[in-house]
């Protein structure tokens, strides 16, 4: 089957947070199970399916994991993009002008960042299901793309 991992969950699976970085123990504990739930995830999808990924949604997992909040160092960083960008199971979608039109004028009419858009719709047509956390996905542009939109974590999160 090919799928859609959204990238906060790629982001979630690689990044174990730091108990010491937390006020708020019940916080750290939702956090830690969000790991877990998603590396477990992730383990599961490249054993038994085909993931759609585009070179746009790349660079978002090299930003997120590079230089926001706990950030891995930089070799680690590298070797974790190469290996995504040349696994065998992923399919890579380049983003067009057209997508980029697309993806303003759905942006603009929902009020939705742009980037959600930019990573689902060179590829919506060939995925059974987008797998998400975010809050956006429950939105009608999404909901109406066609393929079953399923969340691994359980809750829901808005970025």
């Amino acid at each position: 089957m090919q799928i859609y991992i959204d990238t906060e969950l790629w982001v979630f699976a690689q990044k174990s947070p730091d108990s010491s970085k937390f006020k708020d123990n019940a916080e750290y504990k939702r956090m830690l199970n969000f790991h877990i739930k998603s590396k477990e995830f992730l383990k599961e999808q490249f054993a038994n399916n085909t993931i759609s990924m585009t070179t746009h949604q790349l660079c978002e997992i090299y930003h997120a994991l590079g230089f926001r909040g706990q950030k891995m160092e930089p070799a680690e960083l590298m070797e974790y993009c190469n290996k995504l960008a040349t696994n065998k199971i992923i399919i890579w979608y380049t983003i067009s002008n057209d997508i980029i039109t697309q993806a303003l004028n759905l942006s603009s009419n929902s009020r939705i960042h742009i980037w959600d858009y930019v990573c689902v719709l060179p590829l919506y047509n060939d995925v059974e299901i987008i797998y998400s956390c975010d809050e956006h996905f429950k939105h009608e542009t999404f909901q109406s793309l066609g393929p079953k939109i399923e969340n691994p974590i359980g809750d829901w999160i808005t970025l």
